[in-house]
Parts: C-alpha cells; sequence; structure tokens
C-alpha cells in the first residue's frame, strides 16, 4: 500500500522517466563532400544506403487508385519478392507480413532488411502503398550510413586519402581537408519501439545534418593513368618494394598526377631517402649560377677514387679528366666531390644557401599533412664532419623526399623560378567557393635563366651520351638526370638501392616536370637508368601523344600564313579534302585509315596512326564526326554531349574493349 502511494505521488517522475527511455536524439551523419579533378570529375564521394519500414496504422486506403488494399500488399510484396530475392523470401511471406502489420496496426514494421542505395530508394518510392509517401502511406525511410567510394578504384588512391568508418580522413586530402569535408552531423527525435527499433518523430522538429564541401584537385584522372600503369609496369619487372611517380606542370607547379605502387603508402611525400646522383643537379646549379667555373672547365678524377677523412668516394671506371659537361653525364662521384669541396670547403653555408633557395631544406607543400622535413646537415651540428661536404655534393649525407627533389627539378624547368607544388584547387559548398589556390612562385629567381639553360643542355647531354643514353631516341627531345643510391642499415651501407630519375620534357620548352623512384629493385640491376629512366620514358611518350598542345610547336605569325592548322589526328578520307581546301600543300599521304598531321613551316607532314586493338582510343581533340567513326571501328558504342570537337572522354584511353562497351564524348 505504501510503495503504490509513492508511487502516486511521484507519478510525474515516473512518467517523464518512461518518456525519456523511449524517445532519444538520433544522430543523422552528414553528406562528406566530393573529392574532384580538375575538370570537375568525381574521384573520391560518399553513396548513402537506406533501410525501409511501414506504419499501417497511417495508411489512407482512400488513396489506392481503387484498388482494394489485400490487392495493393499483394502487387507490393511480389515487387519485393522480385527485388529483395537474395533474403530468401518468397511473394507469400512478404504479403503476410504486410498484412498482419495492417491488421494489429502496428506502427513500425521492416519490410526488409536489405540496405537500399539512393537509386534502388527512388524505384522503391514508386511501388503500391509506398508512392503514397509518408503522411498517408506510412512509409519510414530510414538513412544508416554513407560509404565511401572511389570510382577510380586504385588510382591516386592513397593521395585521395584513406578513411576510418567512412566518416573521418586519416590520410591524403581525406585527413588534410577532413574539417572541410566531414559537413555538420544534423539530429533527429526519434522513439524506440520493440525489437530495439525506433521510429523517426518528425512531426516534432528536427535539426538537419550539413553536407560537407567539395575539394577540387589539380590532378588530370587521364595523365594519373598513364603515370600509374607504366610505375606498376615497371615496379613489378624490377621485383621492387615500391616506387613513386610525380608529374608536375611546371609553369604552374600543379601536381597533375602522383602515382605510387603499390598504393598503400604515400612514398612521394612522406618518404625520405638519400637521393643519390639525381642532387648532383643542385651541386651543378651551385657551381655554375656563383660562376666559379663553367662548363667547359675541367677537373682530373684519376685514379677513379678520393678519400675525404675516412670516407671513400670512388666511379664505377677511371674516367681521367672530365669537363663539367662530361662529369654530370657521366655522374662521376670523384669529379662532383672534389669540385664541390674545393669551392666551398671554407664556406660550406653558401653551398648550402643554394639548396635553401631551391627549396631542399624546407617542405615543399602545406596542403596535404604528413611530408617529413629533409634532413640536411650543416656545419656546427654533431653529424658534420670533413667528409660531410664532399658527400652531400653526390646526394649523400642528407634525406630528401620525392616532391622535394621534384620541385628542384621543375625550378630549373621554369628557367630558375621555384613554384609552390600544389594540389588542391578550391574548396566550394555548392556554387560558392570558400578557398582557392593557383600559382605561387616561392622564389622568383633561383638562378639565373643562363644558368638554367646550362643545366638543361647538361641534362639533354645524360640523355644523349651519358648514363641515360638508353632512354634516347624520342620524337622529342628529354632533360634528365640519373640516380643511384645505396641504402643504409644500422648506419652501415648495405647492398641495397634506391634508383631515380629526374627530369622534364620536352626539353626546349618544358611543359611537365617528372620525377621518379623506385626503392630496391631485386632483379640485379638497380641503377638509375636500368630501372627508373624507362619509366620516365614511357609515361613521357605516352603523354606526348595524348597532349597534342604540348606536341605542337609554337608559331611565329610573321614569317607565316595566318591560318595554319595544328596538331591534329584525323581520318585519311577527309585529310586531302579539308587541307586542299584550304590550299595547303601536304606530303604525300601514307595508306592507312588514319593519320597524324604536323606542320613544319613549309607544308603539313602526315604520319600514319594505327590505334591499338581492343583498345579505346585516345580521341581528345578530334572532331565528332572522326571519333565516332573511330570509336565504332574499335566496336564502342559512342554518346555525344555538347558541339564541336571533342574535350573529354568518359573512357581512358587504352580502357579494354569488352562487349557492349559504352563511352561519352563531351564536346567543347
Amino acid at each position: 500500500m505504501i510503495r503504490v502511494m509513492a508511487l502516486q505521488i511521484n507519478r510525474p517522475y515516473w512518467v517523464n522517466k518512461e518518456l525519456e527511455e523511449k524517445v532519444f536524439f538520433k544522430k543523422v551523419v552528414a553528406d562528406r563532400g566530393n573529392i574532384l579533378s580538375e575538370d570537375g570529375t568525381i574521384l573520391a564521394t560518399s553513396v548513402p544506403f537506406y533501410r525501409i519500414a511501414w506504419d499501417a496504422t497511417i495508411l489512407d486506403t482512400t488513396q489506392l487508385e481503387n484498388y482494394r488494399f489485400q490487392d495493393s500488399a499483394f502487387a507490393l510484396a511480389v515487387l519485393m519478392a522480385e527485388n529483395f530475392s537474395d533474403e530468401g523470401k518468397d511473394t507469400a511471406l512478404y504479403f503476410n507480413r504486410i498484412l498482419t502489420a495492417y491488421h494489429t496496426q502496428d506502427k513500425f514494421t521492416y519490410l526488409t532488411r536489405k540496405l537500399l542505395s539512393f537509386r534502388e530508394l527512388e524505384e522503391v518510392k514508386t511501388w503500391p502503398i509506398l508512392n503514397l509517401g509518408r503522411y498517408r502511406g506510412g512509409f519510414i525511410t530510414e538513412k544508416i550510413h554513407n560509404k565511401r567510394h572511389y570510382p577510380f578504384e586504385e588510382l591516386a588512391r592513397v593521395t585521395l586519402g584513406l578513411m576510418q568508418n567512412d566518416t573521418l580522413g586519416i590520410r591524403g586530402i581525406e585527413a588534410s581537408y577532413n574539417n572541410q569535408l566531414r559537413g555538420r552531423d544534423g539530429y533527429i527525435l526519434a522513439q524506440k519501439i520493440r525489437g530495439g527499433a525506433h521510429i523517426p518523430l518528425d512531426q516534432y522538429g528536427e535539426n538537419e545534418s550539413e553536407d560537407g564541401m567539395d575539394v577540387t584537385t589539380t590532378l588530370d584522372m587521364d595523365l594519373q593513368d598513364i603515370v600509374y600503369s607504366a610505375l606498376r609496369k615497371g615496379v613489378d619487372a624490377e621485383e621492387a618494394r615500391f616506387g613513386t611517380a610525380i608529374l608536375v606542370e611546371v609553369k604552374t607547379g600543379k601536381i597533375k598526377a602522383l602515382a605510387n605502387y603499390p598504393e598503400d603508402y604515400n612514398y612521394g611525400i612522406a618518404t625520405l631517402l638519400e637521393p643519390g646522383s639525381t642532387f648532383k643537379l643542385a651541386s651543378a646549379m651551385a657551381v655554375l649560377d656563383d660562376q666559379l667555373i663553367d662548363v667547359c672547365d675541367t677537373i682530373d678524377t684519376n685514379p677513379g677514387k678520393v678519400i675525404f677523412d675516412d670516407k671513400e668516394i670512388t666511379d664505377g671506371a677511371n674516367y681521367g679528366k672530365l669537363t663539367v659537361e662530361q662529369g654530370f653525364a657521366k655522374s662521376s662521384n670523384v669529379f662532383w666531390a672534389k669540385l664541390i669541396d674545393s669551392l666551398y670547403r671554407d664556406r660550406p653555408e653558401v653551398f648550402i644557401q643554394h639548396l635553401e633557395r631551391l627549396g631542399l631544406t624546407g617542405t615543399a607543400n602545406d596542403q596535404l599533412v604528413g611530408e617529413p622535413s629533409p634532413v640536411i646537415h650543416r656545419p656546427g651540428d654533431d653529424m658534420w664532419t670533413v667528409a660531410s661536404l664532399p658527400s652531400m655534393a653526390i646526394g649523400y649525407s642528407m634525406q630528401l623526399t620525392s616532391l622535394q627533389m621534384a620541385t628542384a627539378y621543375n625550378t630549373i624547368a621554369n628557367g630558375g623560378i621555384r613554384m609552390k607544388p600544389w594540389l588542391v584547387k578550391e574548396v566550394r559548398d555548392d556554387a560558392n567557393i570558400l578557398l582557392s589556390y593557383g600559382p605561387q612562385a616561392v622564389e622568383e629567381r633561383v638562378c639565373s635563366p643562363e644558368t638554367a639553360q646550362k643545366l638543361t643542355e647538361m641534362m639533354m647531354e645524360v640523355i644523349e651520351h651519358g648514363t641515360a643514353w638508353n632512354i634516347k631516341g624520342t620524337s622529342f627531345r628529354i632533360a634528365g638526370k640519373t640516380g643511384t643510391a645505396r641504402k643504409t642499415q644500422g648506419g652501415q651501407y648495405v647492398k641495397k638501392h634506391v634508383a631515380s630519375f629526374g627530369g622534364f620534357f620536352p626539353a626546349g620548352r618544358p611543359r611537365y616536370t617528372l620525377y621518379i623512384m623506385v626503392d630496391e629493385p631485386g632483379t640485379g640491376r638497380y641503377y638509375g637508368n636500368q630501372v627508373a629512366a624507362p619509366i620516365f620514358k614511357e609515361i613521357a611518350e605516352r603523354i606526348f601523344e595524348f597532349d597534342w598542345e604540348m606536341a605542337t610547336p609554337p608559331t611565329k605569325r610573321n614569317n607565316r600564313p595566318a591560318a595554319r592548322p595544328s596538331r591534329q589526328l584525323l581520318y585519311a578520307q577527309n585529310a586531302q579534302t579539308v587541307f586542299g581546301g584550304l590550299n595547303i600543300s601536304t606530303s604525300e599521304l601514307p595508306e592507312g585509315e588514319w593519320v597524324v598531321t604536323k606542320d613544319n613551316d613549309h607544308q603539313v607532314d602526315y604520319k600514319l596512326y594505327e590505334p591499338s586493338s581492343g583498345r579505346v582510343p585516345n580521341v581528345k581533340g578530334m572532331s565528332s564526326r572522326d571519333a565516332l567513326i573511330m570509336l565504332e571501328k574499335a566496336g564502342v558504342n559512342v554518346q555525344l554531349v555538347g558541339h564541336g570537337r571533342v574535350k573529354r572522354q568518359s573512357l581512358l584511353p587504352g580502357y579494354r574493349v569488352g562487349k557492349n562497351t559504352n563511352i561519352t564524348l563531351y564536346l567543347g
């Protein structure tokens, strides 16, 4: 009796207690923003999933379009059995579930345990009963979570980032711009019901979530595919631990492609290693820009080795006397160690100042978290010895990332102007740009244009008569430098190597800088010219074929007719008609279906073009008519969007053609 009286007296408390246990605020996770390529292609997006339920107490049977409830329920059950067959349910089981809920006036019945995609949900909304919506048909949709989706799979995967529980970025752009991408979670009022389920109480209002912002990058996925494919092929062929390749647009500093293989870590940005002979570019820049020596001056490297303190530096052979140009082309360790030591021994800080201006003493980018600072020793440090300076001259006694080295090479390609490498172009909230980035010159003059030109010529000599002789023979000039460095373990050098190649192309008017690094090749080949240089060559050749603008030489208007055509890929039957109508002289038309045209100042030259069999060709820049002919002959179904020439294609060049392969061409 006393207990009953106590319950009656405290009735408001117990009523509130019951409400507290049944009604709660449920978090609604915000839709994470997209990550986009420079042309707007989606690289990362969040795909929502939903669960569907039914409130039988709300159904307005007068809205069933002249059907009885049981007829509508049966039609709904048939559709559920057809579409949710993976649950092992048949029409009768779904029909009984719906009828039972209706007769018991159940406020919340899960129609299926399957999670539906947004597209599937839109289809379900057209089904009988459910098409009446929330307030006339009792249709309840519950958003479960967003799954992060990367349409290009492994391409730039680590650069884009890694996620934890599809909500928290822990690496790459996902982590660096997590605050902008994640949005703001919201809450809805929900009521607990039997079985641990809950009903959203929309009638009590809700605090809606706020979707995340979109991040636009500088990446070009056509170029990314070219770079990644060649890197993977090279790393696999050499049985190496990993490799990285970084492609930078010379004039702007945009990172157009950043590939790692395997795509499990961003080796290009986060891995510090001794670069070896690719660093000799910095040594050569210092002595030439200080005008302490010229390219024709000589150093005697006899007998092919030199000792500083207790450190012996050797060459693969006794080269004797070498000029600066020859010492660079042959990559003589003895030459550069002796030269830098003799010129900067009493003032090593002057040499290090050159490295500072070149960007080799600090991090290269400020957009991606995780880039370590270089390890560069200085006079007065505990690690500084008599051997430090000559060792640094050949790329040892220091540690740098591939991105930092790529930035140095890009500086020379850009005539001595150092551009900050950047990967994120803007952060956008729908139509509003909230953050915007652009080209930034960090150092207007790292070295003189004359020095940059001499270095470019020396790097071209590396390909013509030096260590990278094996990659010459391209239709354009490459400027580059090989690198091979032994690795250390426990403070001792071991028989493990890092092979690298840095350079830019076309050498006469550089458009792209490319740096390749391959760690611990395992086939017995480990020199930079054997391992890294062939990867560089393959990438450069494929990009040269892909980028029509780069392959077209600049015009000199005062010496040429006003309306000369640029390089084009044409259907051979149309070529003579086009140029004949323009009264332009041409070379003899080769036998074949497709030709590439190139203006040589006197006439237009034809070159036969043969698309790869069974692969999607590159039709960028072609007329819609010619592109249509080429693709249909390759067995591809074509859809055209817009008017004009092909600006973009939905399938990357080289994609394997299968049965019913479809492609969309975007014209402009």
